[in-house]
């Protein structure tokens, strides 16, 4: 760390120098280029210097930092070498200036040592194996002989010997492939690293589209005839600055941005344009021999508005898939699950798993606010929101910068499943509060109606009967044929009238046989009809809302077969099969039966206590009674 240090302190010594070198040239008595040359090419060298020492700070154990130093201070060292050389064609020329100049004729490779120097040991140094050091190593070979051929040309330009011609080739061709080579590194890191690899690369990838944009901007000004330095300022601020400049965010700060969208974005523009171009060109071509100059050049515009935005769209999405396939297939998961929300083929409870899958995140989870209450998500949790209320939060298992935008974005995408969940959620519970709130009223009603037969059988009921009690035995002192006699032998029947009244009324608030269990009262049921009846009913025990719930349901079942069925037999069967009591009765009748007001009776009790009552009564094919109920055993 601290050697990586002192290279930046050397290149930082060796810059300044050059800078001052390149003042006295700019404003002593040689007067090398114009005024503006020397402060503006400095001010383009110089925060690559400055993002070196920002890195090797921030990040010692990057070797970035001097990479970027070596960046500002090649192009400074070439620059001070062609200005120092230049003196030799003015009246105050500096020492060795004739031989300088030589030399700096072929100085040009030089700049791309840094860059070269750059791309080999982005993002955490040289890639493992001896080839990539001898890349490394063959940059400044092949600069040197670059420099040495040209240098050479232009002091022998009367040597046209075929040696001489190999020579230039040789040296041309081993600094292509050089640089070739050095750039292959990106694409072996890009194909064989890690996320994180990836994403530091696509910087420096978003960078380097500017670069040959703004080169083609600047032939453009440069043919419509700007001067060299206006014309060429842009693409050196991308070459200078733009790139150390992503470079260093990629070291330092890589999820700062979506660097995925913004290179997808850039690059489907880039394509666009080019494309829409070339089918301008090709329109005004196709149809100026035909209509005037001014119908042609309508007529292309109009035909390339037209095919504009749908080829963008087609771009950027083929784009997306090769630059940013994380987002773009995460989003389109996303889609096709909304979509198959929307057609009925999948739930919106899955949207959990689908976020999960689709960020890659097997810790995320969906937090909705249930009713009547407050969510508290944990710190850094994404909030859900519908209009002005936040109905939920997305709570990350793996939290960065980058993780949060993609997760934002995916619950855009979402929000049609994670609502229509909130609002299932809020039924149920809406719909597990009646059913409670309904059972708990029918164990109500049922203690009630116990409560009731039991007064009514130890109170009122056992009262009259010891009042009848008495008055037979008043009776029996008195002779039978007097009148008196006949009247309380009429009133003690009458007491007896009342007293069977009240226990048939005691019996319908609650059937006493229900006492034995819910099979005795069942086979007492039966015994009394009319009609055969066959019953298939185990010993069980349930509980009481239940088993009251099925003997009404079954008596008035009988009672509808006897009244208007028209059957010849009846079957009940009764059974217990994971905690949920299933009762069905079956008649060979007329069928045709028709919900009134005994069987809308029996589903609101049998809803009452959470359960299930279904009538299945087609025309002359018998009725069957269906009611199941959840219940413990």
């Amino acid at each position: 760390m601290l050697r990586r240090r002192r290279l930046v302190v050397a290149a930082t010594v060796l810059f300044v120098a050059a800078a001052a070198v390149r003042a006295a040239l700019a404003y002593g008595p040689p007067s090398i280029g114009q005024p503006a040359d020397w402060p503006l090419t400095s001010a383009l060298l110089l925060p690559a210097l400055l993002l070196g020492w920002l890195v090797v700070v921030r990040a010692p154990a990057s070797p970035i930092g001097p990479a970027l130093a070596l960046t500002a201070t090649m192009p400074a060292l070439v620059f001070t070498v062609e200005d120092w050389g230049t003196t030799a064609r003015t009246s105050s020329p500096w020492p060795a200036a004739s031989a300088v100049d030589k030399v700096a004729v072929g100085a040009w490779p030089w700049l791309f040592l840094g860059f070269v120097t750059l791309v080999l040991l982005f993002p955490d140094g040289l890639l493992p194996g001896r080839h990539w050091r001898w890349i490394w190593a063959a940059m400044p070979v092949s600069a040197a002989l670059v420099n040495f051929v040209v240098a050479r040309e232009d002091a022998a330009q009367t040597d046209t010997t075929p040696a001489r011609a190999v020579l230039i080739v040789i040296a041309f061709a081993t600094f292509l492939a050089t640089l070739l080579a050095a750039a292959s590194s990106l694409v072996v890191r890009y194909r064989h690293g890690d996320q994180l690899t990836r994403q530091r690369l696509r910087w420096l990838m978003a960078a380097a589209v500017a670069v040959p944009i703004l080169l083609g901007l600047s032939w453009v000004a440069s043919a419509l005839g700007a001067p060299g330095t206006l014309a060429y300022t842009w693409f050196l601020i991308a070459m200078l600055v733009l790139v150390p400049g992503a470079i260093t965010v990629a070291i330092l700060r890589h999820d700062l941005f979506d660097i995925d969208r913004l290179l997808g974005a850039t690059v489907s523009w880039l394509v666009t344009t080019l494309i829409s171009a070339g089918v301008f060109a090709a329109v005004v071509l196709a149809i100026g021999g035909f209509f005037p100059d001014r119908v042609g050049i309508t007529t292309a515009a109009f035909v390339t508005a037209l095919a504009l935005l749908p080829l963008y769209h087609w771009i950027h999405r083929t784009v997306g898939r090769v630059v940013d396939p994380d987002r773009t297939v995460a989003l389109a998961r996303i889609r096709d699950f909304v979509r198959r929300v929307r057609d009925g083929e999948a739930e919106p409870e899955q949207i959990e798993a689908v976020l999960r899958s689709a960020l890659d995140d097997p810790g995320l989870q969906v937090l909705l606010r249930r009713p009547g209450s407050e969510l508290e998500p944990p710190d850094g949790a994404i909030p859900l929101q519908t209009g002005d209320s936040v109905v939920g939060a997305l709570v990350l298992g793996t939290t960065s910068a980058r993780r949060v935008r993609r997760a934002r974005e995916a619950v855009v995408e979402a929000r049609l499943p994670i609502e229509v969940s909130r609002l299932q959620l809020e039924l149920r519970e809406a719909l597990t509060e009646v059913r409670t709130s309904r059972a708990r009223l029918m164990d109500e009603v049922n203690a009630e109606r116990h409560r009731l037969e039991r007064d009514l059988h130890d109170g009122a009921q056992q009262r009259l009967i010891a009042i009848g009690m008495r008055l037979r035995s008043v009776q029996y002192q008195l002779e039978p044929g007097i009148p008196a006699y006949r009247e309380l032998d009429e009133v003690v029947e009458t007491l007896e009238d009342t007293v069977a009244e009240l226990r048939r009324i005691a019996h319908g608030v609650r059937p006493s046989r229900l006492d034995d269990g819910l099979a005795v009262a069942l086979r007492h049921l039966v015994a009394d009809s009319a009609l055969p009846v066959d019953l298939v009913v185990p010993e069980l025990e349930v509980g009481e809302s239940a088993a009251t719930t099925v003997y009404f349901t079954v008596g008035e079942a009988i009672a509808n077969a006897l009244k208007h069925a028209r059957a010849t037999r009846i079957s009940i069967s009764v059974g217990l099969t994971d905690q949920v009591l299933r009762a069905v009765v079956r008649d060979d009748g007329v069928g045709g039966a028709k919900e009134g007001f005994g069987l809308t009776s029996l589903r609101d009790r049998v809803a009452s206590v959470g359960g299930e009552f279904t009538v299945d009564s087609p025309p002359g094919a018998g009725t069957s009674i269906t009611v199941e109920i959840p219940c413990a055993s």
